[in-house]
């Protein structure tokens, strides 16, 4: 019994691939960087619970909640440290830099928008 235990107690402690923790719905909680100096407060409050950012397992991403609804495709790189989004007509893909990705929160770095994006599981 205690065998047992000790094997639902590890297996419950696993940790989840990235792969695995990105598939998610990630609603902006918070936003910072270079890119937002010339945002006013009320632009920013406006972005903050309303953008959303839906990755599937089939690589598909949609993002949504200000202005109109975009979609594409993402690639995880294999040490869960970028993401390269390319939306629908771009013809190259936006390198994410991922700082944080655990269970329920997402925090990654655009290069591009100069905007360290803050999300939580929806």
């Amino acid at each position: 019994m205690a065998l047992l235990f000790a094997v639902l107690f590890c297996t419950g402690c696993k940790s989840k691939a990235a792969k695995d923790l990105i598939v998610n719905k990630w609603t902006l909680t918070e936003v910072s960087g270079e890119g937002i100096k010339d945002l006013s407060e009320t632009e920013k409050k406006e972005m903050i619970g309303k953008f959303t950012m839906e990755l599937t397992s089939d690589g598909k991403v949609t993002m949504s909640g200000i202005g109109e609804t975009k979609t594409g495709t993402y690639i995880l790189s294999e040490d869960g440290k970028t993401l390269l989004l390319t939306r629908e007509g771009d013809e190259k893909a936006d390198p994410q830099e991922i700082n944080e990705l655990k269970a329920g929160k997402l925090v990654i770095t655009s290069a591009r928008e100069e905007m360290k994006l803050h999300f939580s599981a929806k």
